[in-house]
């Protein structure tokens, strides 16, 4: 992998930042980055990780915290070359948190967007580890050489995917538990098979009780139908009690009406052979009828006489009164005087004529009298009047006794009808049975109606209990078939059963297999993938930096796995001075960080080399850059111009970014981004400078 140019715009304190430019482009090798404290060294690496991976790689930080202070919106484009093509990688990302990330492919003549991909499989490399390997951060050189020995042990682990093993050991977990869940699972369905054949024998039993009783039912199945078939059908046993009911009901109305009509003839002068033949009572009847006829018709001229009477006594009353008002008037209105000749006058109120006292008498005289012979007529006319009320009276209380005979008479006629129309019903209805036995007589036994109801009882009993017995043997052979049904599933059960012991063996051998293929993993790790392969290798390769690092004091470093996961590896190192070896924990500082650098590379280059497990990625990751913060602080210049020197002719890395703000020594010469800032506007700028002093001449000895 090769990174030949990168554009940052208001990334952090770069507001635009071409490099190099005039479109050159980086060269492979040794970049040192300087500047001073603050100007903005890091944020170039960061702005090539940050364009790679987006803001995920640094943990705590937000995308919105990488853009430059006053604007909304930031962009990276890096340019690579991998596998001899070109790319270029494009972010463009605002405050808001809205995201674009581009890949692009150089075809033929221009860049041409790839639609899908994902950068970590792009690179063949996790974030995790990239930011593990490919970047090393300021101060972590130091912090490595003095890491402990279990989070070395550790460190390894991850760096190398050996967690892949932890994956298979998390598999062989889940497949031990599932496996113990299955075994349970089915433990829980197994049934013994003792109480299965139990099962079947009791269902035999069962169903060899059940045929008796089928037989049986058979038996009596058979013996019913004979029976109901010597009985005469329901239809005939129906029509017969039909015409048994309904004579009895003719023959109980026929007598009731009888009863009645003889009741209340009873009351009456009359007996039933008045009745026979019925024209006598209808002649009779006649008579009544005419005579109440000549008694109305003399009662009507009674009361026309009454009638006549009653007008001739209104008249007779009328001329009492009359008189009587007259002489009233008279009193009342005459005025006697006494005249000139001693006579006693009055004027008359009818004609104003001068009225004697004499001639007043004898008019007065004259209507007494009348009043007298009009009040003897009164007498006489309510004499008359009284007597035609007595025989007026009379004809009615005639009239309403005949009246009364001939209701009577007409009832107990209506009656009498009745009952004989009773008696004919009953007569025909006992006709009708008589024909209907005549018939079917040969059908019934016994044609006694209390018999007949007896049969139909009995017929119903019979027909009821086949229905039962009918009803019983279907629900025993059902039950039958379903004991064999039942059988037969036991039977599969028990085979079923056999399967799942078996299957249960099966898991247990499982099981016990999981288990040891655990234990053969977790040496495999240990003793094989761990001691004689990783931690050699990152010996081996250490070894090749740190005499050199250490001006030839130090070399052969060994890594021991005896102690256990808390203790994790311990690293001793031979001391060329006095061929001892040691912990490197009696190393100085200086001699620790150029140990730190040593392991540091080692790990780096083997990451792009080694494969630890068969199922670990088959190609090496397409990054094989470095990117240095910083690990030079803690040395001296002696130090320093060795690693550089050696990082120099290293072909181990592409490119070797490297920011350093000590002072470089003046026989080192290679490429160089110079950072300066402009401290008024906080904006800082950058430079790409290449040496064109052949390096070559650094190479030799």
């Amino acid at each position: 992998m090769h990174i030949t140019n990168l554009i940052f715009k208001n990334f952090m304190g770069y507001k635009q930042l071409t490099l190099p430019k005039k479109m050159k482009q980086f060269p492979k090798g040794l970049i040192l980055i300087s500047g001073k404290n603050s100007y903005g060294k890091s944020t170039i690496l960061e702005g090539v990780l940050f364009a790679f991976f987006g803001s995920k790689i640094f943990r705590g930080r937000n995308a919105a915290s990488f853009i430059t202070y006053g604007e909304e919106k930031a962009e990276l484009t890096i340019y690579l070359t991998i596998d001899n093509i070109k790319y270029n990688i494009y972010r463009k990302w605002g405050r808001t948190g809205a995201t674009t990330t581009k890949l692009f492919e150089w075809v033929k003549t221009s860049y041409r967007e790839i639609k899908s991909f994902n950068i970590e499989n792009f690179f063949e490399i996790s974030t995790e580890q990239a930011l593990n390997t490919v970047f090393v951060r300021q101060g972590e050189v130091e912090e490595l050489a003095n890491k402990k020995g279990a989070e070395l042990r550790e460190m390894i682990i991850d760096l190398f995917r050996l967690n892949i093993i932890d994956d298979a050991l998390a598999f062989l977990d889940r497949e031990s538990k599932n496996a113990k869940f299955n075994k349970e699972k089915l433990e829980r369905k197994r049934v013994p098979l003792d109480r299965i054949e139990k099962d079947i024998t009791d269902v035999e039993l069962e169903n060899v009780e059940l045929e008796k009783k089928l037989t049986e039912n058979i038996r009596l199945q058979k013996e019913h139908e004979q029976q109901i078939s010597d009985f005469p059908s329901d239809d005939l046993i129906s029509k017969l009690g039909g015409l048994y009911d309904q004579q009895k009901i003719l023959e109980e109305n026929s007598l009731a009406y009888k009863n009645d009509f003889q009741r209340k003839i009873k009351n009456t002068k009359l007996n039933i052979k008045d009745f026979e033949p019925l024209s006598k009572i209808n002649e009779k009847i006649s008579l009544l009828i005419n005579e109440e006829n000549d008694i109305k018709t003399l009662k009507e001229t009674l009361d026309k006489r009454r009638e006549a009477t009653y007008k001739g006594l209104g008249k007779t009353k009328g001329r009492i009164d009359d008189s009587k008002k007259k002489i009233k008037k008279m009193e009342e209105s005459l005025l006697f005087t006494t005249n000139e000749n001693n006579a006693e006058v009055a004027q008359c109120p009818t004609c104003q004529n001068e009225l004697t006292k004499e001639h007043y008498n004898e008019m007065v005289d004259n209507f007494n009298k009348e009043i007298e012979v009009s009040q003897e007529k009164v007498k006489s006319i309510s004499k008359i009047i009284e007597n035609l009320d007595l025989d007026i009276n009379g004809k009615q209380n005639k009239l309403d006794y005949v009246k009364k005979q001939i209701t009577v008479i007409q009832g107990l006629r209506n009656d009498y009808q009745n009952y004989q129309k009773k008696a004919l019903d009953f007569n025909k209805a006992k006709e009708e049975t008589n024909l209907f036995l005549a018939e079917h007589k040969t059908k019934f036994a016994n044609t006694n109606p209390a018999n007949i109801k007896t049969l139909s009882i009995e017929k119903k009993k019979l027909s009821t209990e086949l229905t039962a017995i009918i009803k019983e043997s279907k629900e025993n052979r059902r039950k039958i078939e379903g004991n064999l049904n039942k059988i037969v599933e036991l039977r599969s059960e028990v085979n079923q059963m056999k399967k799942l012991e078996k299957e249960i063996g099966e898991f247990e051998i499982d099981i016990d297999h999981i288990s040891k293929s655990k234990e053969l993993v977790r040496r495999f790790v240990t003793e094989y993938m761990v001691v004689k392969r990783l931690v050699k290798n990152i010996a081996l390769t250490t070894n090749r930096y740190i005499k050199d690092f250490t001006s030839g004091q130090y070399s052969d470093l060994t890594i021991d796995l005896s102690g256990t996961k808390k203790t994790g590896l311990s690293l001793k190192i031979r001391d060329n001075f006095n061929g001892v070896l040691e912990s490197i924990e009696v190393l100085s500082g200086g001699d620790k960080t150029a140990l730190g650098i040593a392991l540091r590379l080692a790990i780096s280059e083997l990451m792009s080399k080694i494969r630890p497990t068969k199922d670990s990625p088959k190609k090496n990751p397409k990054i094989d850059i470095l990117l240095l913060d910083e690990p030079l602080a803690a040395l001296d210049e002696t130090r320093r111009e060795r690693i550089l020197k050696h990082l120099i002719k290293s072909k181990t890395f592409s490119q070797i970014f490297l920011i350093t703000h000590t002072s470089i020594p003046t026989d080192i010469n290679t490429h160089k981004i110079i950072v300066s800032k402009d401290h008024t506007t906080g904006i800082s700028t950058a430079v790409f400078k290449r040496e064109n002093i052949a390096i070559d001449s650094l190479l030799t000895p």
